[in-house]
C-alpha cells in the first residue's frame, strides 16, 4: 500500500514515457502519440495568376491572400454557423414528432397458460382520449413455442406559447448578425494586412535603388579622388575618405538587398505562399501625383461610426444581450404546449391486435425556483449593460483610430511634398560640389558631405511614397469602407506634388 500511495505523486506514464516533465531542469521528451506530423502544404498559384506571377499587380495580390488566408474561411464557416442558430431557434416553436417501435419475440418449452393483454383502441370520449377493448384482455391458454409482438409509436409535441419566443430569435439573429459583421471586418483586416505588406516591399526596393544610385557615385568620386592623387594635386587622405564612403554605401546597400528579399517574403506570406514562392511584383509608374483628402475628419468619423464592420458586431452583441434578458425572464414565465402520441400493438395472433393513442394539452405554470430565475435575470440584465457600454467604448476607440489615421496621412503627404524638396536641393548642392571638386577648387570633405545629404534625401524621398500609400489604405481601414481589392472610397484631389523617379 505504502508502494502504491508513493506512485500517486508522479503522473502516469504513456507508452512507457512520462506525461509531463520529470523535474523542473529537464525538457519533457513526449511519447509518441503526443506528436502531430504536419507539413506545409502546397499551395497552388491560381490558373490566372501562374502566367503573370513575375509581374503581379495589386489586385492581383489582394485576390490570391483572400483566397488563401485561413482566417476569411474561419469566420464564414463562424457566420454560417451562427446564421443556422436562426433556424434552430424557430424550429423550437414547430412541432415536434418522434417515431419509434419494439419488438418483442417470447418463447416457452412447455405448455401452459400465457397471460396476454389485448391491444385498446381509443374510441372518442369528451375528453380526447379513451380506449376499447379490442380482441379483450386476459389469460390465453396455449401450448407451448414461440409468441411475437410488434409495436410502432408516433408522438408529438409543440409548444403553443411561451415568454421567451420572440427574445429567443431574437437571440439568435443578433448573433447571426454579429457573426457577419465580423467576416466582413476579417476580410478588411486581410486586405490591410496584403496591401502595407505589397507597400513595404515596394518601399524597400525603391530604398535599395536609391542606394544602388548612392553606391555608383561614390565610385565615380572614388576615382575622381585617385585621378587628383595621380596627378598630385590631392593627398592620399582624399582617396582614403572616398573609399571609406563607398565601402559605407556597399554596406547599405547590402543591408538593402537583405529587407528586400525579408520582405518579399512577408508579401509571400500574406498572400498564403510560402515565403520561398518564385515571385515579383510589376513595377509601379515612377510619376503618381501624389492627392490630398478633401473630407474633414469629422466627417469621416460620422462615416466610420456608420461604417466599421467590427464596431456593428459589437452593437449586434449588445443587441443580444439585450434580448437575452428576455429569454431568461420567459423561463419563469407560464407556457402553453400541447402533445399526443399513438401506438398499434401487432401480435402473431391478429385477434389480439389493437390500437392505443392519447393527446393533451397543458399549461407550465413556475410558482418558485429558489430565486435562481431572479439571479438569472439578474446576470443576464447587468451583462447586457456590460455589453452596452463595451460598444460605447469601441465606438471612442474607432473614433481615436480614424483621428490618428487621418493626421498620419496628412503627415505622409507632408513628407512626401518636403521630401521631394530636399530631395532637389540635395541633388544641386551635389552637383555643385561634384563640380568644384572635379576643377580643383573643391574639397573632398565638401563633396562627401553633400553626396551623404543626397543618399539621405533620397532613400527618403524613395520611401514617402509608399508610405503615404500605407496610410492612405490604414484610413480606408479605420473608416471601415476598404474595398474587397483593396479600393478606397475615400474622396481625394490631385495635389501639385509629383512623386518623381529616384536619380
Amino acid at each position: 500500500m505504502v508502494a502504491l500511495a508513493a506512485c500517486v505523486h508522479n503522473p502516469p506514464n504513456v507508452d512507457g514515457k512520462p506525461s509531463a516533465p520529470t523535474a523542473p531542469s529537464v525538457f519533457w521528451d513526449p511519447p509518441r502519440r503526443a506528436i502531430t506530423r504536419d507539413s506545409i502544404p502546397r499551395v497552388a498559384v491560381p490558373p490566372d495568376i501562374a502566367q503573370r506571377v513575375e509581374h503581379l499587380t495589386l489586385p492581383d495580390v489582394v485576390d490570391i491572400a483572400l483566397t488563401n488566408n485561413p482566417q476569411t474561411r474561419q469566420s464564414y464557416a463562424q457566420a454560417r454557423a451562427a446564421g443556422a442558430t436562426i433556424g434552430a431557434a424557430y424550429g423550437h416553436y414547430l412541432p415536434q414528432v418522434t417515431v419509434g417501435g419494439s419488438a418483442v419475440r417470447e418463447g416457452s418449452s412447455s405448455s401452459g397458460s400465457v397471460a396476454l393483454t389485448g391491444g385498446t383502441s381509443t374510441g372518442g370520449s369528451s375528453t380526447g382520449s379513451g380506449s376499447s377493448t379490442g380482441g379483450g384482455s386476459g389469460t390465453v391458454v396455449r401450448g407451448g413455442g414461440y409468441h411475437s409482438l410488434f409495436e410502432p409509436t408516433a408522438s408529438v409535441s409543440w409548444l403553443l406559447f411561451d415568454f421567451e419566443e420572440g427574445s429567443s430569435i431574437e437571440v439568435a439573429r443578433q448573433s447571426a448578425f454579429a457573426a457577419s459583421f465580423t467576416h466582413n471586418f476579417t476580410i478588411q483586416g486581410v486586405v490591410l494586412a496584403v496591401e502595407q505588406a505589397y507597400f513595404s516591399y515596394n518601399s524597400a526596393k525603391a530604398v535599395r535603388d536609391a542606394d544602388l544610385q548612392t553606391v555608383r557615385e561614390d565610385s565615380t568620386n572614388l576615382a575622381a579622388a585617385k585621378a587628383r592623387h595621380d596627378a598630385g594635386v590631392a593627398t592620399i587622405s582624399d582617396v582614403l575618405q572616398a573609399q571609406t564612403t563607398l565601402s559605407q554605401a556597399e554596406l547599405t546597400f547590402e543591408t538593402d538587398e537583405g529587407t528586400v528579399q525579408t520582405t518579399r517574403g512577408g508579401l509571400a506570406v500574406a498572400m498564403g505562399f510560402p515565403a520561398n514562392l518564385p515571385y515579383d511584383i510589376a513595377p509601379e509608374p515612377p510619376n503618381v501625383p501624389v492627392q490630398g483628402i478633401t473630407e474633414s475628419v469629422d466627417s469621416l468619423v460620422q462615416l466610420a461610426v456608420l461604417s466599421r464592420p467590427d464596431l456593428a458586431s459589437v452593437r449586434a452583441q449588445a443587441r443580444e444581450a439585450a434580448a437575452n434578458v428576455g429569454v431568461v425572464k420567459g423561463a419563469g414565465l407560464p407556457s402553453l404546449f400541447a402533445s399526443g402520441n399513438a401506438s398499434r400493438t401487432i401480435f402473431d395472433t391478429p385477434s389480439l391486435d389493437g390500437n392505443t393513442y392519447s393527446a393533451q394539452v397543458g399549461v407550465s405554470i413556475p410558482l418558485f425556483q429558489g430565486f435562481t430565475n431572479s439571479y438569472n435575470v439578474l446576470q443576464a440584465r447587468e451583462l447586457a449593460n456590460a455589453s452596452s457600454a463595451n460598444a460605447e467604448y469601441q465606438r471612442d476607440a474607432v473614433v481615436y483610430q480614424v483621428f490618428t489615421s487621418y493626421y498620419n496621412l496628412r503627415t505622409a503627404m507632408s513628407r512626401v511634398r518636403s521630401a521631394d524638396d530636399l530631395l532637389a536641393s540635395a541633388q544641386a548642392s551635389y552637383d555643385v560640389e561634384s563640380g568644384k571638386y572635379k576643377q580643383g577648387v573643391g574639397s573632398i570633405l565638401d563633396l562627401l558631405t553633400a553626396e551623404a545629404a543626397l543618399a539621405s534625401a533620397r532613400s527618403q524621398q524613395a520611401s514617402a511614397r509608399w508610405t503615404w500609400y500605407s496610410d492612405l489604405a490604414q484610413l480606408s481601414h479605420d473608416v471601415g469602407i476598404l474595398g474587397l481589392h483593396g479600393e478606397t472610397r475615400l474622396h481625394m484631389a490631385a495635389d501639385s506634388t509629383t512623386i518623381q523617379p529616384s536619380r
